[in-house]
Parts: structure tokens; C-alpha cells; sequence
């Protein structure tokens, strides 16, 4: 029961970014922390099960009074927390915004514009592929830096979520799962290119099918 009311908190606090957001226009970033803080006193707050670590009771109360902060909740899972996914996450997104500050994410908006002759479905497509070399997470980002001036029901936002997110599994470095599937479980990118690739693509572009099937036939 307590698990379950901490679990509900916590989404409860993930819910609550996007309202800070659009509230306080709170950074989404901050809000993480905020809710990340929140759950950090919560957990600290409920009392803690009994270390089981074999010792003795006299052992184990010695341990208590020399050991430091509990090893529980936040903590423990910082101890756990994927740093290789971490550090890659944080250098695309610090190279998407120096490509942002060049003018280049401009000027490949322009080019792709062009080539596609205004055509969502296949810039999208074109974008989906992209995300398959850079993290799906910074290309949306790039995404909205380069087409700013687009309206917010624009079928364009819709389809570039769609690609995006289908499309970063075409390779495992196109996405924070498919990298953490190599560093944890040892799976070299050439077994996946050629195991879990094609059908990845296949889902891809049978998304993007459906999707402007489903747009001609009901609008």
C-alpha cells in the first residue's frame, strides 16, 4: 500500500510539470527537479524497512549509527541510474542547440522545405529517417526550432511525433532504449541493424501509410 501511494505521487508530480508549464511557465526542466525533490522528502519521510544484510542485531545497530544518509527510495535509485544514457542524452541535446545558435537547423529547414515542396508527409518521413542517426528526443526539439512558425494543430506536429518516435528504432543509436539495450545486454549494433532493423523501418513506414489513409478517409 505504501508503494502504491508513492508510485501515485509520483505521477502525480510528472503530471503537474506540464501545468507548471503552462501556469508559471515554469522550465520543464525545473519541474522535474521540483517533483524529483518532492518525491525525495516523501520517500525520506516514510519510515524505512530493517536493513537485511545477515548481521546481528547488535551488528546491525552499529551500522545504523555509522553508516550515512539511508540507502533507500532517491537514493538508491541515483546509485542506479544509467550515467552512459545520461551523458548521451546530454550531449545531443547540447549539440542540437549549437546547431541551433550556427543557423544551421534554419538553413536545413529551408533545404528540407524545399526538396519536399511543402509536403508534411514527406518531410516527416525525411525527419523519421534522420531520427534513426540522432536520438528521436533532440531531433523533436530541432523540430520545433526549425518550424517555429507553424500553427499548433498543424497535421505537421502530429506526424513529426509519429516519425520521430517510430523512426529512432531503425537503429539503436537512434534511441535512448536501443542504447541502453547495447550497454546493459551487450547487443553490438550490427546484430540489431540487421535482427530488429527491418521491421522497425516496416513499422515506420506503415505508421506513416495508415496515418495519411486514415487523414484522406476521414478528413
Amino acid at each position: 500500500r505504501q508503494k502504491a501511494g508513492v508510485l501515485a505521487f509520483g505521477i502525480l508530480m510528472i503530471l503537474m510539470v506540464p501545468v507548471l508549464k503552462i501556469w508559471t511557465a515554469l522550465p520543464p526542466y525545473l519541474g522535474m527537479l521540483l517533483a524529483l525533490g518532492a518525491m525525495w522528502l516523501l520517500t525520506d519521510s516514510l519510515p524505512q524497512p530493517p536493513p537485511h544484510n545477515g548481521h546481528t542485531d547488535e551488528e546491525s545497530e552499529i551500522d545504523e549509527h555509522h553508516t550515512g544518509p539511508p540507502q533507500n527510495g532517491v537514493v538508491a535509485a541515483l546509485h542506479n541510474l544509467d550515467l552512459t544514457g545520461l551523458l548521451f542524452f546530454t550531449g545531443i541535446l547540447l549539440a542540437v542547440e549549437a546547431l541551433n545558435s550556427a543557423g544551421i537547423l534554419k538553413s536545413y529547414a529551408t533545404n528540407l522545405v524545399a526538396v519536399c515542396q511543402g509536403s508534411p508527409l514527406l518531410l516527416c518521413s525525411l525527419l523519421g529517417i534522420s531520427s534513426a542517426l540522432v536520438d528521436n528526443v533532440p531531433l523533436v526539439q530541432a523540430s520545433i526550432d526549425m518550424f517555429h512558425d507553424s500553427e499548433t494543430d498543424d497535421p505537421l506536429w502530429q506526424l513529426v511525433a509519429l516519425a520521430a518516435g517510430t523512426g529512432g528504432s531503425i537503429l539503436s543509436i537512434g534511441s535512448i532504449s536501443g542504447v541502453t539495450l547495447m550497454s546493459m545486454d551487450g547487443v553490438s549494433f550490427g546484430w540489431y541493424s540487421k535482427t530488429i532493423g527491418p521491421w522497425a523501418m516496416l513499422s515506420f513506414f506503415s505508421g506513416l501509410f495508415v496515418y495519411e489513409l486514415q487523414r484522406i478517409l476521414f478528413g
